[in-house]
């Protein structure tokens, strides 16, 4: 057996694996079986995970304990008495292994101790070789199979820290079999503590088998059924037991988790009957040693078979239940709820501070940090002295740069810098050095331990409070039961001692808490170096030193003060038991024998009639003196009272018992929680220290490395002067050096750089440029190709364009031709040309840039022979001429003549100069609403005002091309945009014509770094009006105006979200959003637009015909005040005669229905007493129009259904305007409105049940203002329908979206956000957005694994930068992080992207209804994208707008349906501009 488990470990290291638990523990098993039975074994660092543990007692017991626990609440609340009805537990088996011990030592000790191992193996090795003989190679060996140990060994380490929580548990429930001892003390002392513990194991397992024989063989004899062996192990003896008083807590070290802590220190619990132990090894009861069995008692017979009997506290104590005065409870319970309160409060209000205070260190330390960091980085006077001898150097005359005493000197003045240079930063080293002292020497560190302290200490006196008032209350339950008085309170409180933070001197009466000094080492009193410790880690700072040897001095008196405060519990429990003790001596000795006076009773009586005024002097003498009464003989003592005096006797001792018993289990809980609290002080005050300690190594290391930096650059500047000086040149560039920056500044030079020389003259050099009888041949065929002809001849070939024969037609109806070219004209107009051999006049610019003139003149793209002047002003002037300008301006083209293109290209940007102001006036006037048609008025206007426009481009028509232009500039930058972003969001609204014809308003949103923008893509129109069509539509519109197939992989990928307006008639299955998913199925899609569910309420009222009626009223008495200046000036006076503001009735409708309603019923309810009064007043004095008109109106004023549905209105439309407002901001995002939706639903449900505030004035209201209603005020079932169809409405507004998705954007509204910072916050909702958009956040790059890390890292830094969070934006936060925490800021802008606010759709959906409805779609699409897209009127540039105007001569506009080439008759335009207007 083995040789075959040998063999599979082999073979399982052969294959570079582990040997697996289940192949060890058979090979330990193996070994174990042949260990003899009467011998025992040991176990050494193993097992070492938790299966290892459960596989090893499986095999030793066969049976498995995770089937055999039993469930049991544990108790973590101390109580006074347990239930005496609790069942008894089924005991459990015995564990595989009798004890483990626990050897607990912190890492650094271990470390340590391994060194010393390796220096001591060392030093034996270098003794025994020859000290002659060269061993490098030796010594090489040796350090590498040490640093190997040493990783071993951290290894190792770190995988007992990771394992050691679940094995502590498996060791300590159900029985704790763990025994924990301080290793880190001397070895030998350790040694001997091991065997003491092992041989006291030993002895109990001896006992413990003896006395279960002895009792099995009782039984026997006795014939009774055996009973359960006693499970608990005798106490362990003296000094064992003090060993594990000591050793058995420890200070959790590096990695230890306080559940670990918390597991270690509980001592076992051994089951059996009525000994339960207490964490310091007693037993509850009392001495569980001393009275092992009724052996000693004379009275009871011997019976060997009997077991002992319970204690107190155990499951078999029958607890004592003696009637107590009936005022008694009335005063205990609201006593022990006071103690417990008082105990939580305290506890709540120390945490919260220990909580701040950390918060505080951490804000400390990063300012500390920051603070040395800019420190540093204070600007120095290098450069000066630098530039300074830069210019000595160039200074210097070129005829003495090879001189030798010359260069001697320049050496000598390098030195003289480098030696400057050097004491600037040995000086500003030393600087530092003192500011990181000053910090140091600081009462920061001293103050902040201090305060943390006191809160430990406050959380100590919490314990010894509650103990002493929990003490208190057991004494007066238990004397009340004994019906004894209660005792007096001594009203002496322990006080534990604080530390005293200031250096004040104040007496002792004037101290309600005692203070403790503290003494404090610094550099100036201590005159011995304290050892380094476990902070410095073997490295000696003086400073530093100073801080452990003050931290060790406040662990002392932390653990001093532990110490006052758990000997202050004991000798409370000792006073009680002394008290207890004391009482006892003095009563009267109870009567052994069978006599007892009858005529005690009456001697007592008589003391207290007629000696009452010697009673205390009686009492003090002693109670055991009789009065002065006549000796009556004994009278003999009936067995029943024997009885009943050997209850009462045997009751007060079980009281007693009872009473220490519970006192005993409060000690020890008490105690137990001061030892958790004292470890965790020293915890933190370690961990404080320890960041401490770390910030100021940090600013050593900082100072170290910039002072090393400084150095180098200085020696690279020496290293390069020396380079220049010798090789005698000049440093023109300037020599940057500034703190630990050196380099030459490229861009500043210190002396101009010597002139040119002179060119020389040009000379013409003589070339052979005569060209062959084939050149010019070649030459003359390609200028016959290419020149114009005068006249074709008829067979002749010539294709002839359309434009071209418009030309020739127009030609022969031109004046007679005049064949003479008058060459000023050259000089007047600089762009004309004239060709002499073929007699023709051209324009240069039309030509190079191929641009016609129309049908309405001479070509001059071509040339023309007809010479006159009128031809060329008209060119001149004409639109196709100034196009041919502007391109001629923006083209990058080289100079060919330099005269004639200097003055072309200035006459060119006075055109752009012209066109310019031409396109800010289109821009202005579609960016306000006006019509394309008043382009033609606002010329002139800038005619009269001065301002040249030219005469060209003045028609409505160039007004149309400049839109387009500017609306084609804006949907490239959208586009450009949409590339940048990795998510975007289409949302679409519809409107209806008049004539019923359906368009929808596409557009997109998506973020960038943060920033969210939501712009207008176009206008589609829908016909059919289904699903499939609308869907249609968006492709089209996003293809045709942003050249984006949502349908391709490219974009499809980046779809989000999708925002839809709801439009009725595609409520069916087959709805938009479902066929956007079959794009990209991760697409979330929100119906709520604000406009259009005010829209759907406004429907679903009007088919309310109590709603009807009410608003018909509103209507009325609008009209009826708004038409009759007399009525409304006699409303005014009824509200000052009411001593009321007036207020107006309003009118119901307007652009916001919902808004004009609820003004309407506002109005109508705060004037409501005048306008009855005045009614009133006007049904009785007026003409019979005006009292029939008033009247009817009071008869609806007056009616009780309508006034309390007005109210209901109120409340139900006050939460709909919230939604609304939420809705309509900006700045929303669907976080904020989903949680304002869910507020509303919540609301609205709530007033299905309820009346609302307003409504409930009025609910049972009989009068209103003082005037009778009339009819019913029962409105329930109209209540019942609006309710039930608002919220119908409001929940499908997230019908098509998946609802956990929509909360977890919660992350992305900082207004969502807890004030204070939560761990747990955003954590669930990040999984959630991953897990949903998995394949969207893939496609974009993000690194979904690193987005936890960065949430929550992104999360303390904000938190602890930021005061208010909520005032934060995601464009601030991605400035500063964006480098950082890129993948979590990806995802934000994915939640950003999402639709949620309508204010652009709203703002189109306006702009859409001012314009006239014959406008075709395509000329729509181009003023909405330039009114909502582009930049207001003083930001907008139109040179991008111009230049494309320029790049494209034939406009791509076949989609517009009309022709929109230039033409420069403007006049002859006006009808057809009449026409083309509505394109």
């Amino acid at each position: 057996m083995r040789a075959q488990l040998g063999a599979k470990s082999e073979l399982m290291l052969r294959r570079g694996k582990s040997i697996p638990d289940i192949l060890l523990v058979s090979i330990l098993v193996n070994a174990i079986k042949e260990i003899p039975v009467d011998q025992s074994w040991v176990l050494d660092g193993f097992p070492i995970t938790l299966n290892q543990a459960k596989l090893l007692e499986e095999a030793l017991t066969g049976y498995k304990r995770k089937f055999l626990q039993l469930k049991k609440k544990k108790e973590q609340m101390p109580t006074l008495a347990l239930d005496p009805s609790t069942s008894t537990e089924v005991s459990l088996l015995p564990s595989a292994l009798d004890f483990v011990i626990l050897l607990d030592i912190s890492d650094n000790s271990s470390l340590a101790r391994t060194n010393d191992i390796i220096a001591k193996e060392i030093s034996h090795e270098i003794s025994h070789e020859n000290v002659g003989r060269p061993g490098t190679g030796t010594s090489q060996d040796n350090k590498s199979e040490d640093r190997n140990l040493r990783d071993h060994i951290q290894h190792r380490i770190v995988g007992f820290l990771d394992n050691w929580p679940l094995l502590e548990e498996w060791f300590t429930q159900p029985k704790n079999i763990l025994t924990k001892v301080n290793a880190e003390i001397d070895e030998a002392l350790l040694c001997q503590k091991v065997k003491e513990i092992f041989a006291t194991e030993t002895v109990n397992k001896k006992i413990k088998v003896e006395k279960t024989l002895e009792e099995k063989e009782t039984e026997k004899k006795a014939g009774a059924p055996p009973a359960e062996p006693p499970a608990m192990s005798p106490p362990l003896s003296s000094e064992a037991e003090k060993d594990k008083e000591l050793h058995q807590a420890k200070t959790p070290g590096k990695g230890k988790t306080q559940s670990e802590t918390q597991h270690g220190k509980q001592e076992s619990q051994p089951e059996g009957k009525g000994k339960k132990v207490s964490p310091k090894g007693k037993a509850q009861g009392g001495k569980v040693s001393v009275k092992k069995s009724p052996v000693g008692s004379a009275e009871v017979s011997p019976t060997p078979t009997a077991p002992p009997p319970p204690k107190a506290g155990t499951e078999e104590w029958v607890y004592v239940n003696e009637p107590i005065p009936e005022e008694l409870p009335s005063f205990l319970v609201p006593y022990w709820e006071l103690i417990e309160k008082s105990y939580i409060n305290h506890i709540k209000t120390v945490l919260r501070h220990l909580r701040e205070r950390q918060h505080n260190v951490l804000s400390y330390l990063y300012e500390t940090r920051t603070s040395f960091q800019e420190f540093l980085r204070r600007p120095d006077h290098k450069q000066d002295f630098v530039s300074q001898w830069q210019a000595d150097f160039n200074s210097v005359p070129e005829d003495l740069w090879e001189d030798e005493e010359t260069k001697a000197e320049l050496h000598q003045r390098v030195n003289d810098l480098r030696d400057r240079l050097w004491d600037i930063c040995e000086a500003r080293k030393e600087e530092a050095e003192q500011e990181r002292l000053d910090i140091i020497n600081e009462s920061w560190l001293q103050d902040s331990i201090g305060i943390t302290m006191n809160h430990f200490f406050s959380l100590m006196q919490a314990e010894v409070n509650r103990f002493q008032d929990t003490k208190r209350l057991l004494q007066d339950y238990y004397r009340a039961m004994e019906s004894k008085i209660p005792l007096e309170d001594s009203k002496k409180f322990t006080r534990v001692p604080l530390v005293q933070l200031d250096g004040k001197e104040i007496s002792e009466s004037q101290l309600r808490i005692p203070l403790v000094p503290r003494i404090s080492n610094s550099p100036e009193n201590s005159a011995v170096k304290p050892k380094v410790g476990t902070f410095l880690k073997g490295r000696s700072d003086p400073p530093l030193e100073v801080l452990e040897a003050n931290f060790e001095i406040d662990e002392k008196i932390l653990l001093d003060t532990w110490q006052q405060a758990s000997l202050a519990i004991s000798n409370m429990v000792a006073a009680e038991v002394h008290q207890r003790l004391t009482e006892e001596e003095k009563e009267p000795p109870q009567l052994d024998s069978k006599e007892k006076s009858p005529q005690s009773g009456a001697n007592k009586k008589a003391k207290k009639e007629k000696e009452a005024p010697k009673k205390k002097k009686t009492d003090k003498k002693g109670k055991g003196k009789s009065s002065p009464v006549a000796e009556v003989s004994p009278v003999t003592v009936t067995p029943e009272e024997m009885a009943e005096m050997e209850k009462r006797n045997e009751l007060r001792l079980r009281i007693k018992e009872e009473h220490l018993a519970a006192l005993q289990t409060e000690e020890q809980a008490a105690q137990f929680r001061l030892e958790l609290i004292k470890l965790k002080a020293l915890s933190v005050l370690e961990d404080l220290v320890t960041k401490v300690i770390d910030v100021y190594r940090l600013m050593e290391k900082w100072l170290g490395k910039r002072y090393l930096n400084e150095m180098a650059s200085i020696q690279k500047l020496t290293e390069l002067a020396r380079y220049h000086i010798e090789t005698a040149t000049k440093i023109q560039n300037e020599i940057y050096l500034s703190q630990e920056d050196f380099y030459i500044n490229g861009d500043i030079k210190v002396f101009p750089d010597p002139s040119p020389p002179t060119r020389p003259p040009p000379v013409e050099r003589e070339e052979n440029g005569t060209l062959t009888i084939e050149q010019l041949d070649n030459l003359r065929d390609q200028f016959l190709d290419m020149a114009p002809k005068g006249k074709d001849s008829p067979n002749a070939v010539i294709p002839v364009t359309k434009k071209q024969k418009k030309s020739q037609k127009v030609d022969s109806f031109l004046p007679e031709r005049n064949h003479q070219f008058l060459k000023i004209w050259l000089k007047k107009y600089p762009w004309l040309v004239y060709d002499e051999q073929l007699n023709l006049m051209f324009c240069v610019l039309c030509r190079k840039h191929g641009v016609t003139s129309g049908g309405s003149t001479v070509s001059f793209l071509y040339g023309t022979d007809n010479f006159r002047a009128e031809f060329l002003s008209a060119h001149h002037l004409s639109e196709a001429h100034a196009k041919a300008s502007l391109m001629e301006v923006t083209s990058g083209s080289p100079v060919n003549r330099a005269a004639t293109e200097l003055t072309v290209r200035t006459m060119s940007k006075v055109t752009l100069a012209r066109v310019e102001n031409l396109f800010r006036s289109c821009h202005a006037l579609v960016k306000t609403g006006h019509p394309l048609k008043d382009f033609i008025w606002m010329c002139k206007l800038d005619d009269m005002k001065g301002v040249d426009i030219g005469p060209v481009f003045r028609t409505k028509k160039s007004a149309r091309i400049f839109t387009y232009f500017i609306a084609e500039v804006e949907r490239k930058n959208l586009r450009e945009n949409l590339e940048k972003s990795n998510f975007f969001s289409v949302i679409t609204d519809g409107i209806v014509d008049s004539l019923g014809k359906e368009a929808k308003m596409v557009y997109v949103q998506f973020a960038h770094a943060g920033k969210v923008q939501c712009q207008i893509v176009g206008l589609q129109p829908v016909e059919p009006k289904d699903s499939l069509a609308i869907k249609n539509a968006i492709e089209k519109t996003l293809e045709t105006n942003l050249h984006l197939k949502l349908s391709s992989q490219d974009w499809a990928k980046k779809l989000v979200g999708f925002g839809s307006d709801d439009s009725p008639g595609i409520e069916g299955k087959n709805r938009v959003a479902l066929l956007l998913r079959e794009i990209q199925p991760c697409v979330q899609s929100m119906y709520c637009f604000a406009h259009h569910l005010e829209l759907s309420y406004k429907s679903m009222f009007q088919s309310v015909p109590l709603y009807n009626d009410l608003e018909a009223l509103l209507t009325s008495i609008y009209h009826f005040y708004h038409n009759s200046p007399l009525f409304k000036s006699s409303l005014i006076t009824a509200f000052r005669g009411l001593h009321l503001q007036p207020v107006m009735p309003s009118q119901i409708g307007g652009r916001r229905w919902l808004r004009g309603l609820q003004a309407s019923l506002q109005n109508f309810l705060k004037g409501y007493p005048a306008i009855v009064q005045q009614l009133h007043s006007v049904g009785k004095g007026q003409n019979d129009t005006s009292e029939q008109n008033a009247n009817s109106l009071l008869d609806l004023v007056l009616q009780a259904d309508i006034i309390r549905f007005a109210h209901f209105l109120t409340d139900i439309i006050s939460i709909l305007s919230l939604l609304s407002h939420t809705s309509r901001n900006r700045n929303s995002s669907i976080a904020d409105v989903f949680a304002s939706l869910e507020s509303t639903l919540e609301m609205l449900q709530i007033y299905q049940s309820r009346p609302g505030p307003k409504e409930r004035r009025v609910d049972s209201a009989t009068h209103f203002h003082g005037n009778c209603l009339r009819g019913e005020a029962n409105i329930s079932s109209v209540r019942k329908v609006v309710l039930t169809h608002l919220i119908e409405r409001l929940r499908g507004c997230f019908r098509d979206a998946s609802l956990d998705v929509v909360r977890a954007t919660v992350i992305g509204s900082f207004r969502l956000w807890p004030t204070k910072i939560n761990q747990e916050f955003g954590v669930k909702e990040i999984s959630i957005l991953i897990s949903y958009y998995e394949p969207v956040l893939k496609a974009a790059n993000v690194k979904t694994d690193e987005v936890d890390t960065e949430w929550s890292m992104l999360k303390l830094e904000l938190y602890g930068r930021f005061q208010n969070i909520r005032k934060l934006t995601w464009d601030f936060v991605n400035s500063i992080y964006s480098h950082k925490y890129p993948s979590v800021l990806m995802l934000v802008d994915l939640v950003l992207a999402l639709p949620a606010s309508s204010a652009e759709p709203e703002r189109g959906c306006s702009q859409r209804k001012r314009m006239d409805e014959r406008i075709k779609p395509e000329t729509m699409t181009d003023i909405l994208t330039v009114q909502l897209n582009s930049p207001d009127i003083r930001s907008f540039d139109p040179r991008k707008a111009i230049h494309l105007w320029n790049m494209q001569t034939q406009l791509p506009m076949a989609h517009r349906g009309s022709n929109l080439d230039s033409s420069s008759d403007s006049e002859s335009q006006d009808e057809s501009d009449e026409q083309c207007d509505l394109c």
